[in-house]
């Protein structure tokens, strides 16, 4: 189980603020300290820096007005998520725990990030049912993962963790067909980049222990 903090890069600073995830990954390590893992993880924020974009909603009063002509205070949030699967190695730092290090991992995934709507339900029909599709900018497509760390293994199996900085690189499109507020499609491409620092506290399992031969014992981890 992970948690993380991550701040936007380039293009996707313009729409979100800071961000935080949690997740999990379930891993196996190898006996020569090589490490295969996949990761699902959700993102959300409550700093959308996106400006406009209900704009076409609001009146000649500069207010947004809901249908029993009341002012409405509508609140945007980032939510999102992404999945990824890694291939990497853990460089042993010392001779006396073989199974801990510096832990480097790339791999390929998938980043989904969108804006949510909160507000008074049954008063404003122009987020209600599907008509939100048209403002919450739903984007996503392929990602780059990347991460460098430490990890530690206990022999005894009492404390495993790891933490480093990760770096996602998503190359995302808009899904949404029409964007209301702008009154045209969104086709660009955008390269979507995350850096984070991220931790995690790992449970391991039963196995041979690395290094050793078949029928000794082993740890591999969730």
């Amino acid at each position: 189980m992970n948690y993380g903090r991550q701040a936007p890069i380039g293009i996707l600073s313009k729409r979100f603020g800071g961000s935080n995830s949690v997740g999990f990954t379930l891993a196996y390590k190898f006996g020569k300290n090589f490490q295969v893992q996949g990761g699902v993880n959700t993102i959300f924020s409550g700093r959308v820096k996106e400006s406009g974009i209900l704009d076409s909603m609001i009146g000649n009063g500069g207010l947004l007005i809901d249908n029993t002509g009341t002012y409405a205070d509508v609140r945007m949030y980032e939510r999102g998520y992404n999945w990824h699967v890694d291939f990497g190695k853990i460089i042993p730092l010392g001779s006396f725990e073989r199974n801990s290090g510096l832990l480097i991992t790339g791999g390929l995934g998938f980043m989904q990030h969108k804006l949510k709507f909160t507000f008074q339900r049954t008063v404003l029909p122009q987020l209600e049912n599907n008509y939100y599709k048209g403002y919450d900018r739903l984007t996503n497509g392929l990602m780059l993962r990347g991460f460098v760390g430490y990890q530690r293994i206990d022999p005894k199996g009492r404390l495993n963790f790891y933490v480093g900085m990760e770096l996602l690189n998503g190359f995302t499109k808009n899904r949404r067909s029409y964007n209301y507020d702008t009154r045209k499609a969104d086709t660009e491409l955008r390269n979507d980049m995350l850096l984070g620092l991220k931790i995690g506290i790992m449970i391991s399992l039963s196995g041979r222990q690395a290094g050793n031969k078949k029928g000794d014992e082993e740890r591999f981890f969730e």
